[in-house]
């Protein structure tokens, strides 16, 4: 995370719009939002720095989200998109356009040190920096639970939920859950074992896996002794 963090930035994504530079975070989420098309939220799960970081910070600190509150925040993160995207789009409005065109060094045009998140030379710059990350990251998941970032706060998350629920509606083959019913003996370990805090089984028991927070990260698929819930490209008709 350190050191690829300039090319996942949600911040340098809009400093780089207000001086006219394409930055390469904007490629990666173009790239991240067009793969959510094919493969739903995967990337949240296996791609994603700020996920990776909640994951180990859970090993040290095992909290479960709130049950009772997760919905309700869950809203949170889509104020945050909505602030945040109009930021993006702001940048290159009052710019007419990303006059300097791609510059994948962003915040050094044409320096290729640009790509490194710091600064060896500063050290108080690379504490300051990732100081900040780290306490974000770390109260968040001391108060809200693993993953609590992804579920209430994360504005690049937001445009997974947005390419999964086009796939989810116009249902041409691509990467997603489905489960068996009958299979299921309600030992309710897929719901303990989502690392989203999402209810797993009721999901099961519908006959529909589609939720929008769910990153496909196939802890429940790996649970189930039944194999009640599986991988597939294909759709099959839902249960009305």
């Amino acid at each position: 995370m350190p050191i690829t963090f300039n090319g996942m930035s949600p911040v340098l994504i809009v400093m780089g719009g207000f001086e006219g530079y394409m930055t390469m975070s904007f490629l990666i989420f173009a790239i991240w939002f067009i793969s959510s098309l094919f493969v739903g939220r995967a990337y949240c799960a296996y791609g994603c720095q700020w996920g990776a970081t909640q994951e180990l910070l859970a090993y040290a600190v095992p909290k479960q989200l709130d049950a009772s509150k997760k919905k309700k925040r869950r809203k949170i993160k889509y104020i945050v998109f909505i602030i945040w995207i109009v930021f993006v789009a702001l940048g290159p409005i009052l710019t007419l356009g990303y006059i300097n065109g791609f510059s994948p060094f962003y915040p050094t045009p044409g320096d290729p040190t640009g790509l490194i998140s710091w600064n060896e030379l500063n050290i108080g710059q690379l504490i300051f920096y990732f100081g900040i990350i780290s306490s974000v990251v770390l109260l968040f998941g001391l108060v809200g639970g693993n993953r609590s970032f992804c579920n209430y706060a994360c504005p690049m998350g937001v445009l997974g939920v947005i390419g999964t629920k086009i796939m989810n509606l116009l249902r041409y083959p691509a990467l997603h859950l489905e489960a068996d019913p009958e299979k299921c003996t309600q030992c309710k370990e897929c719901s303990k074992a989502c690392v989203m805090g999402l209810d797993v089984h009721e999901l099961v028991d519908s006959g529909n896996m589609y939720n929008a927070d769910c990153i496909l990260c196939g802890s429940c698929v790996a649970t189930c002794n039944q194999d009640t819930i599986k991988y597939t490209w294909k759709w099959r008709n839902r249960r009305s």
